[in-house]
């Protein structure tokens, strides 16, 4: 049976927490605890939140869903109004919602690499 990663010597588990210095480092990271469902209809998804850490400008979400076969749209972060973009194929629809209906606390996180070429979007759940 596999275990989790550990850091160093301590025998706890590794989390994105552990990460986010190293991210910071090489970029610029937004993290949003995902707040309240403000507007939803077939294509897209929009709640809003409260920055998760406190350097973070995120305010609000918009998930979209873009038809199956069609190139998905990288993640974006609007500076101007707080709102992280973020897009799916239509396929994974059931599992975006069924993520986004979670009692958990839900999180989003951005993150943009200091040379502007390279960006990654996510949406985690904690237990």
């Amino acid at each position: 049976m596999s275990q989790a990663p550990v850091i160093g010597d301590q025998r706890r588990p590794l989390t994105l927490r552990d990460g986010l210095p190293s991210l910071n480092r090489s970029g610029g990271l937004q993290i949003l605890r995902v707040g309240r469902r403000e507007q939803s209809n077939a294509d897209s998804l929009i709640f809003s939140g409260a920055p998760g850490t406190s350097n973070s400008k995120a305010r609000s979400v918009e998930v979209r869903f873009v038809p199956t076969g069609t190139a998905v749209p990288a993640p974006s972060f609007d500076a101007s109004t707080g709102r992280i973009h973020l897009s799916y194929d239509r396929r994974d629809h059931p599992d975006v919602i069924g993520l986004l209906n979670n009692r958990g606390t839900r999180f989003c996180y951005f993150w943009r690499s200091s040379d502007g070429t390279r960006c990654r979007g996510w949406l985690l759940i904690t237990k």
